[in-house]
Protein backbone atom coordinates (compact mmCIF):
# COMPACT_ATOMS: atom_id res chain seq x y z
CA UNK A 1 0.00 0.00 0.00
CA UNK A 2 1.32 3.44 -0.93
CA UNK A 3 -0.61 6.45 0.29
CA UNK A 4 0.88 9.85 -0.43
CA UNK A 5 -1.56 12.68 -0.03
CA UNK A 6 -0.06 15.90 1.33
CA UNK A 7 -2.70 18.29 2.59
CA UNK A 8 -4.03 20.20 5.56
CA UNK A 9 -7.68 20.92 6.16
CA UNK A 10 -9.33 22.86 8.98
CA UNK A 11 -13.03 22.88 9.68
CA UNK A 12 -15.04 23.56 12.83
CA UNK A 13 -11.92 23.34 14.98
CA UNK A 14 -10.80 20.01 13.48
CA UNK A 15 -7.44 19.72 11.78
CA UNK A 16 -6.32 16.94 9.45
CA UNK A 17 -2.58 16.74 8.86
CA UNK A 18 -0.29 15.19 6.26
CA UNK A 19 0.80 11.55 6.10
CA UNK A 20 2.73 9.34 3.74
CA UNK A 21 2.42 5.53 4.00
CA UNK A 22 4.29 2.72 2.25
CA UNK A 23 3.99 -1.03 2.64
CA UNK A 24 6.91 -3.33 1.86
CA UNK A 25 6.63 -7.08 1.41
CA UNK A 26 8.69 -9.93 0.03
CA UNK A 27 12.33 -10.98 0.28
CA UNK A 28 13.66 -7.40 0.64
CA UNK A 29 11.36 -6.77 3.62
CA UNK A 30 12.57 -9.99 5.21
CA UNK A 31 16.20 -8.88 4.83
CA UNK A 32 15.62 -5.27 5.91
CA UNK A 33 13.03 -5.75 8.67
CA UNK A 34 13.15 -9.44 9.59
CA UNK A 35 9.55 -9.98 8.49
CA UNK A 36 7.78 -10.57 5.20
CA UNK A 37 5.55 -7.49 5.52
CA UNK A 38 6.38 -4.13 7.04
CA UNK A 39 4.58 -0.81 6.97
CA UNK A 40 6.28 2.59 7.00
CA UNK A 41 4.54 5.86 7.75
CA UNK A 42 5.96 9.35 7.72
CA UNK A 43 3.96 12.17 9.29
CA UNK A 44 4.60 15.86 8.61
CA UNK A 45 3.29 18.74 10.67
CA UNK A 46 1.60 21.49 8.67
CA UNK A 47 4.60 23.73 9.42
CA UNK A 48 6.95 21.21 7.76
CA UNK A 49 4.99 20.91 4.52
CA UNK A 50 6.54 23.93 2.73
CA UNK A 51 10.04 22.56 3.41
CA UNK A 52 8.96 19.10 2.29
CA UNK A 53 7.56 20.42 -0.99
CA UNK A 54 10.63 22.60 -1.56
CA UNK A 55 12.93 19.59 -1.00
CA UNK A 56 10.89 17.42 -3.36
CA UNK A 57 10.91 20.21 -5.97
CA UNK A 58 14.70 20.36 -5.80
CA UNK A 59 14.79 16.74 -7.03
CA UNK A 60 13.08 17.80 -10.26
CA UNK A 61 9.69 16.36 -9.31
CA UNK A 62 6.77 18.80 -9.48
CA UNK A 63 4.90 17.21 -6.55
CA UNK A 64 5.21 14.70 -3.74
CA UNK A 65 2.88 12.37 -5.62
CA UNK A 66 5.17 12.53 -8.65
CA UNK A 67 8.24 11.90 -6.47
CA UNK A 68 6.67 8.81 -4.89
CA UNK A 69 5.27 7.58 -8.22
CA UNK A 70 8.85 7.33 -9.48
CA UNK A 71 9.72 3.67 -8.84
CA UNK A 72 13.29 4.54 -7.86
CA UNK A 73 12.06 6.60 -4.88
CA UNK A 74 10.94 4.72 -1.79
CA UNK A 75 9.71 6.26 1.44
CA UNK A 76 13.15 5.75 2.95
CA UNK A 77 14.54 7.96 0.16
CA UNK A 78 12.05 10.66 1.09
CA UNK A 79 13.19 10.41 4.71
CA UNK A 80 16.84 10.71 3.60
CA UNK A 81 15.92 13.78 1.53
CA UNK A 82 14.14 15.35 4.50
CA UNK A 83 17.08 14.59 6.80
CA UNK A 84 19.47 16.26 4.35
CA UNK A 85 17.23 19.35 4.11
CA UNK A 86 16.35 19.57 7.84
CA UNK A 87 12.65 18.88 7.23
CA UNK A 88 11.14 17.46 10.43
CA UNK A 89 8.91 14.37 10.29
CA UNK A 90 7.71 11.60 12.55
CA UNK A 91 8.53 8.04 11.46
CA UNK A 92 6.35 5.06 12.38
CA UNK A 93 7.11 1.47 11.39
CA UNK A 94 4.70 -1.41 11.91
CA UNK A 95 5.21 -5.12 11.41
CA UNK A 96 3.80 -8.40 12.67
CA UNK A 97 7.12 -9.48 14.25
CA UNK A 98 8.66 -6.11 15.08
CA UNK A 99 5.55 -4.43 16.45
CA UNK A 100 5.39 -0.63 16.33
CA UNK A 101 8.42 1.65 16.20
CA UNK A 102 8.11 5.43 16.43
CA UNK A 103 10.68 8.17 16.06
CA UNK A 104 9.04 11.54 16.77
CA UNK A 105 9.97 14.69 14.90
CA UNK A 106 12.78 16.63 16.52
Amino acid sequence: MREHEVARFESAGDVRTVSVVEGVSGPSALVAYGEEEHGLRVLFSPAAVPGLLRAVGETGHPSLADYLADEKNALIDLMDLCDARDVAYTFVGVGPASGVQCRPAM
